[in-house]
């Protein structure tokens, strides 16, 4: 059964929660001595079981718990963490305000009336409980009431990525995927600055061309596919979906005549892995004479817009 530790904020005085056993045994001989010791140190070390079980309280007033059953705090019907306002129906299953707002005449849970009202206890649960992110082994030490919990892994910035390279099952946060790409796959990206215009070359059949910046170490993806009346070619980067986009300018020569040339200019987004065959409306389709004799497409990259 899965588990959460969670931190409740209490009011008014420290909770007294911890028990303790002491007890002493007055003796004159060594033995009776450390006896004595020996079954203070198992009555505490009970006593701290004990604690673990029920909960710890901090000198700041707030309550270590543990939920077993952390979906108690999800809404029942979309399944996601419960924000404020919360509604309950006359059997007291909670939803969030998105889900209630489309219930129009019985609970779908338990077919009651949807006479829906507001669950103050769960928001006043929601409030107190603090939760630390799904992210924490990839870095992220934010701590938050849980009703923000969505809204924080969203945009949380060590959203785990993965590396590009199809036999690496690495996955981390985007500084730590720079660091091992640098490190492990420095061979495997074609380098460049977005300061500096870039000349890249890519085979007609090769599905991706991995791109590394050198000053953050940024991993770009010029994604490729083969089509009827040439290529589509794309261009996305490995990172959190919330970082920020920043246009992007990809021309391509052709190689028969060089005063003939196609230009995408474009958004470049990012993902936190890489996908075949992106979807995207930002593409740039390479007609087949571009590449007829060497079966290599060269594009010219650019990115007016980074600062």
């Amino acid at each position: 059964m899965a588990t959460r530790a969670v931190r409740m904020e209490a009011k008014g005085g420290e909770p007294s929660n911890r028990i303790r056993k002491h007890q002493s045994v007055e003796s004159g001989s060594e033995s009776e001595e450390e006896e004595s010791e020996e079954e203070r140190s198992e009555q505490e070390e009970e006593s701290d079981e004990s604690e673990g079980e029920q909960g710890s309280a901090s000198r700041d007033g707030s309550i270590s718990i543990t939920l077993t059953d952390p979906q108690v705090l999800d809404c029942s019907i979309c399944f996601q963490a419960l924000t404020i306002p919360a509604y309950q129906c006359e059997n007291e299953h909670v939803v969030c305000s998105t889900c209630c707002q489309k219930i129009i005449s019985k609970c779908p849970t338990c077919a009651s009336p949807a006479g829906y009202s507001r669950c103050r206890m769960i928001e006043k649960v929601l409030e107190s409980v603090k939760v630390l992110c799904q992210n924490t082994k990839y870095g992220c030490q934010e701590a938050f009431s849980y009703s923000m919990k969505q809204k924080h892994e969203k945009s949380c910035p060590f959203v785990p990525c993965s590396c590009p390279i199809a036999e690496c099952n690495f996955k981390a946060s985007s500084k730590q995927l720079h660091r091992h790409f640098s490190t492990e796959h420095k061979k495997s990206a074609k380098h460049f600055r977005y300061d500096r215009l870039a000349s890249v070359t890519l085979g007609v059949d090769e599905k991706i061309l991995i791109l590394q910046e050198e000053t953050d170490g940024s991993l770009l993806i010029l994604n490729n596919r083969v089509e009827t009346l040439g290529n589509v070619v794309t261009l996305s980067r490995i990172g959190p979906s919330t970082e920020r986009s920043f246009l992007f300018e990809l021309t391509a020569k052709d190689e028969g005549d060089r005063r003939s040339s196609l230009r995408l200019q474009y958004m470049v987004k990012s993902r936190p892995k890489w996908v075949d065959s992106p979807a995207s409306s930002g593409f740039l389709l390479v007609p087949k004479q571009f590449s007829c004799t060497s079966r290599q497409l060269e594009f010219d990259l650019r990115f007016p817009g980074y600062h």
